[in-house]
């Protein structure tokens, strides 16, 4: 079970938290949610057995809602995946739960058709089959298994490949636009693996995001977020330039970020990896 316990109390008394469902399928939205609601504020239902009915009925109000949201207006089948997200508060004068429905997210992930699958699946194992088996068919050496199963070697399909293929098949418009949009990029330090962290500046001088310079293996790896018109997006790709070159000559890394699609990403991912960016300057 997949929950988030990062509970604060206000001044008050007042219990704010936040419940993300993780990824579950569509079929199963409400039942995790609940059961969700209820691990979080599990403590509170031990000590007055009669709490566990506003917990109830905390989450069938907003299921109801996300019922109408999924099923009724995006038509969303069983089978698909979502990812539920939103704040609520408690207050222990009248140990009621409300829910700030200004931050309620939900992610859909539509589900492809079996036949669709299978056709790829027959397809690949047709085409690839005997190569893929002749590039594995040797173990590797004992010193490389030890370093695969402490995790220090890259998996073949990993986060720079992902975001790859993303940013190559996302179709999106005001490209330019976006890019346009960024008037300076200010190097703010450097990360402790020897990157370097910019500050991205709008052509009205506001924070718009950053953009980090990553060395991976031989390469430099460019990971920008952007904020645009109150949406997020993620550029990621490889650099040509050096990094001193960058340092010395920020408009080229502008000029790099143009070469790449951006990628839509929730405000949550963009707030997640800009604080990781930051953390990693030394």
């Amino acid at each position: 079970m997949v929950w988030n316990m990062s509970e604060e109390k206000t001044e008050t008394g007042v219990v704010e938290n936040e419940l993300s469902t993780g990824l579950v399928i569509a079929g199963a939205y409400a039942d995790k949610l609940r059961r969700t609601l209820f691990a979080q504020l599990r403590d509170y239902v031990k000590r007055d057995k009669e709490f566990a009915r506003e917990v109830a009925r905390a989450s069938g109000e907003i299921n109801r809602l996300l019922y109408i949201i999924l099923v009724e207006n995006l038509k969303c089948d069983k089978g698909d995946v979502v990812r539920i997200r939103a704040k609520y508060r408690l207050d222990p004068r009248d140990m009621r739960i409300k829910w700030d429905y200004d931050t309620l997210r939900v992610e859909y992930f539509k589900r492809h058709p079996d036949e669709e699958v299978n056709n790829i699946v027959r397809k690949v194992l047709k085409e690839k089959l005997d190569e893929v088996l002749e590039q594995y068919r040797i173990a590797p050496s004992r010193e490389e298994a030890e370093k695969m199963l402490r995790g220090e070697t890259k998996e073949e399909w990993g986060e720079e490949k992902t975001l790859e293929v993303m940013s190559a098949t996302q179709p999106l418009e005001r490209i330019d636009e976006i890019i346009s949009s960024i008037g300076s990029a200010d190097p703010i330090g450097e990360t402790s693996s020897g990157g370097v962290v910019f500050k991205l500046v709008s052509r009205e001088g506001e924070n718009i995001g950053i953009a980090a310079l990553e060395p991976r293996g031989d390469s430099l790896i460019i990971d920008s977020v952007i904020i645009y018109k109150g949406k997020a997006y993620r550029i990621y790709g490889k650099a040509e330039k050096t990094r001193q070159e960058y340092v010395e000559k920020p408009e080229l890394l502008i000029n790099e970020l143009n070469k790449y699609k951006p990628t839509p990403i929730s405000e949550e991912d963009a707030k997640s990896i800009i604080q990781g960016k930051m953390e990693e300057i030394v």
